[in-house]
C-alpha cells in the first residue's frame, strides 16, 4: 500500500512512466546513477529524458562550482549508492545550505548530518548505509515539501 501511495505522490514530479518510477522504487540497493538522476531530476535541473551520466556530470559541475572536493565521476554508475552520497547529491542539486561543518568539510557525512537536522532524513541513518529506492523517494518528498514551504 505504501509503495502505491509513494508512486502516486512522486510520479508527477518526475514526468516519468509508471514503469520507470516502479523500477526505481523497487531498487534495493539503489544505484549511484539512479540516485544522481533522482536528486537532479527532483530539482528540475534536467529534463525527464536525461540520462544518469548527464545527472552525474551536472553534480560534478555543481561540486566544482561550490569548490567541494568530493566527486562522483570516479565511481561506476551501477555501484551502490549510500545514504550519505544521496544526501550530499540532494544538498548540491537543491542548493540546500549546510551548517558549520558542512561549510567547512562538504561531503556525504556532513550532508547527511544536515539532512537529519532538518528532518529530511528520518530513522536510523549513517553515511555508509545502503539506500533503497523507496527511502530515496520518501526523502525527495520531504525535500520537495521543504522547497514549497520556503
Amino acid at each position: 500500500m505504501w509503495l502505491t501511495l509513494i508512486t502516486l505522490a512522486v510520479a508527477p514530479l518526475f514526468g516519468q512512466s509508471a514503469a520507470q518510477v516502479d523500477a526505481i522504487l523497487a531498487a534495493d540497493p539503489l544505484s549511484l546513477g539512479d540516485a544522481a538522476y533522482l536528486a537532479v531530476m527532483s530539482s528540475g535541473r534536467i529534463p525527464p529524458e536525461a540520462s544518469a551520466e548527464q545527472a552525474i556530470a551536472l553534480l560534478e559541475m555543481l561540486a566544482v562550482r561550490a569548490e567541494h572536493r568530493d566527486r562522483f565521476s570516479d565511481r561506476e554508475l551501477d555501484s551502490e549508492a549510500t545514504l550519505g552520497e544521496f544526501s550530499y547529491m540532494l544538498m548540491l542539486a537543491h542548493d540546500i545550505s549546510g551548517g558549520f561543518w558542512y561549510r567547512r568539510i562538504p561531503g556525504p557525512r556532513y550532508g547527511l548530518r544536515e539532512m537529519r537536522y532538518r528532518r529530511l532524513v528520518q530513522g536510523q541513518s549513517w553515511a555508509l548505509q545502503p539506500l533503497d529506492g523507496e527511502r530515496a523517494m520518501r526523502i525527495i518528498g520531504r525535500v520537495m515539501a521543504l522547497r514549497e514551504g520556503q
